[in-house]
């Protein structure tokens, strides 16, 4: 064989698979697949289910080609050295078109789960194809492949994990009954947890199943346990929903790979819950946020390969084998967004809670996982970032309306994020409070970027030595906590988004871990009062003259017998109502507080609970009725008329 005829037989290959890679027409289900590794149009059946002449002859045209082209190459070998590097790259370069072609045409026809929104996410760029994502993620592996975190990440499953102000809101049922809710980031955007109450019932996460209680008398009745439509028993529930006659209930599921699924049910009989539909996705559960029926879930996923070679791993059929899927499709190459080599990486989804099984939208953002800010028209995902040999938070934007998301920009601030508070969004403009420990000692600052993610403000050089511990953005006004020996409360203006200022400081012994306006002229901090942490500290803050913070008034509790208190880490473990003048959390015992300017902070009531520390203890209320609900008990006292 010539070397010519050896090119030329290559050549005609060539031309023949990408002839046969071109779609003819509209593409649906088992149409849009591979025939013996090669596309083949004309895949119709007759009546009979006999294949007809075309399809016969291209796959024998198929396996013919294929044959060559292997027979090709062995005596390319010996006839042409270096050559065959050259054709080999040609034919796997061959495969991963004809595969891309496909997955093209597939996504036209809604194959895949997701809407493309942008060729970039700041400096995340969309994949152009599934092929870029997969040598994102092979390099990933390649460098960690030795490692002991490699070791794990070979024994996980191709795409599952190892292993404004916020405000209580208060609403009224139909009957104007008046109940508490979910202590949530921001106003007008549900968070789920693991109580929650319509004013009737209180339902409760219960070692894999919901109790629902009937409290529409006051005094708790009776008790309905359900457990989900679970697809294996070790699912597990992690947080639920209620709100316009539905349960939406969030689980992990661990099988052959990682998953969450929501199962939503219509609750008309709150005891009779009936399934409606779920919603899936790839990834151990993070967070999620419910905007009116539209829930965006968000997730964590580590895609592998499983050491399947390239040009194997882009077939149509090997694709659910290694790439997140949402609802059953695998997510669109163009809504991957890609960043530095990682194998990890958060998956959003959208839906309506009616309809748990359509996806409004999906996206994958392939940046190491990291922590969500959700404002009422936008998320921010977050992570630190070491890339340039110093810690980094990496912040990127994603606006969305109805379920659809739109990304935006990225971009980078010295240090990491402490508190959860420390990112908030006002008047379009994002504000960040990070603490850089890139020196010999901490130091903060406030920066303010706008819709576009650029900077247009900044406060440098904040309380040096110190870490910001707690933050809240209230109207014109940022209050933080740092903390280092005492506990400053910093106010700074931001009415001007270009020229934010510091107004005043204030210094007090102990520190507080969270920050709520109480009222126009007051922040209560709730936190503790040594660094032994032996005390639970509350702090009222007078700042009508924000120049001159000032402490009015202070309550210690002994928590020396506490060694896990969740409301340190967990915002929905504390109850803040300045309408009902309540604040509760669980510390051993369950506190609830009342405050006015000339008593202070007064005992309303102390609840012993059966399981010390252990978390998810909420405290609500339903009119005059006080409830303490978690882990299997619900503890029940009158408040004062």
């Amino acid at each position: 064989m010539m070397k010519k005829d050896l090119f030329d037989g290559l050549n005609y290959i060539d031309d023949q698979i990408i002839e046969e890679a071109q779609p003819t027409g509209k593409l649906t289900g088992e149409s849009a697949g591979y025939s013996d590794d090669i596309y083949v149009k004309n895949h119709e059946t007759h009546p009979g289910g006999k294949e007809d002449k075309n399809r016969k002859k291209h796959k024998k045209f198929a396996r013919t080609a294929k044959a060559l082209a292997t027979v090709a190459a062995v005596l390319a070998v010996a006839v042409l050295g270096t050559e065959v590097v050259r054709l080999n790259n040609r034919i796997d370069e061959l495969e991963t078109k004809t595969a891309n072609v496909i997955s093209q045409n597939n996504a036209q026809n809604n194959v895949y789960a997701g809407i493309k929104s942008g060729a970039k996410l700041g400096d995340y760029e969309a994949a152009s194809d599934y092929g870029k994502l997969y040598d994102v993620v092979k390099k990933a592996e390649a460098s960690i492949k030795d490692t002991a975190f490699g070791e794990l990440l070979e024994s996980a499953d191709a795409t599952g994990n190892m292993s404004d102000a916020s405000s209580t809101n208060k609403q009224e049922s139909a009957a104007n009954t008046e109940y508490s809710t979910t202590n949530v980031m921001t106003e007008g955007v549900d968070e789920s947890d693991v109580v929650k109450t319509d004013g009737k019932y209180i339902y409760m996460v219960e070692d894999g199943q919901i109790s629902i209680t009937d409290i529409s008398k006051g005094e708790p009745g009776e008790e309905t346990l359900f457990r989900p439509d679970f697809e294996v028993p070790s699912d597990t529930v992690e947080e639920l929903y209620i709100s316009d006659g539905k349960m939406l209930i969030i689980s992990n599921h661990a099988d052959d790979k990682d998953e969450t699924i929501c199962y939503s049910y219509d609750i008309a009989e709150p005891t009779k819950p009936v399934l409606i539909g779920k919603a899936r996705q790839d990834g151990f559960y993070n967070t999620s946020r419910k905007i009116g029926n539209t829930v965006y879930v968000f997730s964590d996923t580590y895609i592998k390969t499983s050491d399947m070679e390239k040009n194997v791993a882009l077939q149509e059929d090997n694709l659910e084998k290694w790439v997140p899927q949402v609802n059953g499709k695998v997510i669109s190459y163009d809504c991957f967004y890609l960043g530095d080599d990682t194998y990890s990486g958060t998956v959003v989804s959208s839906f309506d809670v009616s309809k748990p099984d359509k996806t409004i939208d999906a996206k994958c953002i392939m940046n190491n996982s990291g922590e969500v800010y959700v404002s009422s028209s936008a998320m921010y995902l977050y992570h630190s970032d070491w890339s340039a040999s110093r810690e980094l938070t990496k912040i990127s934007k994603i606006t969305f309306k109805d379920g659809v998301m739109k990304t935006g920009e990225t971009t980078s601030v010295n240090g990491y994020l402490n508190d959860k508070f420390a990112i908030n969004e006002k008047g379009g403009y994002l504000y960040v409070l990070p603490t850089s420990n890139t020196g010999s000692q901490p130091v903060n600052s406030l920066h303010v970027l706008d819709k576009d993610m650029k900077e247009v403000g900044v406060i440098n050089e904040i309380a040096r030595g110190e870490s910001i511990y707690a933050a809240r953005f209230v109207g014109k006004y940022v209050y933080f906590i740092t903390y280092r020996q005492t506990d400053p409360l910093f106010v700074a203006d931001i009415s001007d988004p270009t020229a934010p200022k510091l107004l005043g400081e204030l210094e007090v012994s102990g520190f507080s871990e969270y920050l709520h306006m109480w009222d126009d002229t007051h922040v209560l901090g709730i936190g503790y009062g040594d660094s032994q942490q032996s005390k639970i500290k509350l702090t009222m803050f007078d700042v009508s003259d924000p120049t001159k913070p000032v402490e009015v008034s202070q309550k210690l509790i002994d928590s020396s017998e506490s060694w896990s208190n969740e409301f340190v880490y967990n915002y929905k473990a504390i109850l803040a109502d300045p309408e009902k003048n309540l604040i509760g959390f669980a510390a051993n015992d369950y506190y609830l507080f009342s405050y006015d300017s000339e008593n202070g902070f007064s005992l309303v009531e102390q609840q012993a609970l059966t399981y010390k520390n252990t978390d998810g203890y909420r405290g609500i209320y339903k009119d005059n009725d006080f409830y303490v609900a978690g882990n299997g008990e619900i503890k029940h006292f009158k408040l004062a008329e």
